[in-house]
């Protein structure tokens, strides 16, 4: 199998901006996925990171490709969330995310939309506010989310609903 970047992007892109029609189409594409992750896993795709498409398609393998290929109670799940962020605060502090459309910004974002970390939670409601403002009827899901999660990590300072799958004790 040949391993493309804009294989990944175009799962994940290409059905947006209608959400149930994405999720559908992307769980059909579960056991590329799967290979995909192992490869990432293995740091065979480490040669991505010099572009800013590789880029995209890295984040889209760390943070998205397990929350469609685990179980929600998997702890799995978030392993791989850190890569994505990694990545995701060096777009955003190069600003090189700028040169990608709007819905591939949103998943550039979408690492810092699900860190426990509220300065990510307050960059990412930052950028999805800017998607929204150009185009309410696309992005007001996310930018409506990102107010939600940027209120339960002020309060909480991590996701309550996390609590159980990664062993943590409920405050």
């Amino acid at each position: 199998m040949g391993y493309k970047q804009e294989r990944i992007i175009e799962i994940f892109v290409r059905e947006w901006p209608d959400a149930k029609t994405a999720i559908k189409a992307i769980q059909k594409s579960k056991d590329v996925l799967r290979k995909y992750y192992r490869e990432a896993l293995q740091n065979k795709l480490g040669a991505w990171r010099k572009t800013i498409r590789g880029k995209l398609a890295l984040i889209l393998i760390y943070d998205q490709v397990p929350r469609v290929i685990f179980d929600e109670n998997d702890p799995r799940t978030y392993d791989t969330d850190k890569l994505a962020r990694e990545i995701t605060t060096e777009m955003f502090e190069n600003s090189e995310y700028k040169k990608l459309s709007p819905m591939e910004i949103m998943f550039v974002f979408f690492p810092y939309h699900h860190s426990e970390n509220i300065k990510h939670q307050k960059i990412a409601n930052m950028i999805f506010k800017e998607l929204y403002e150009k185009d309410p009827k696309t992005f007001e899901w996310i930018y409506r989310s990102s107010n939600d999660y940027n209120k339960i990590i002020s309060k909480f300072g991590r996701f309550p609903h996390r609590n159980k799958v990664l062993g943590r004790e409920s405050t």
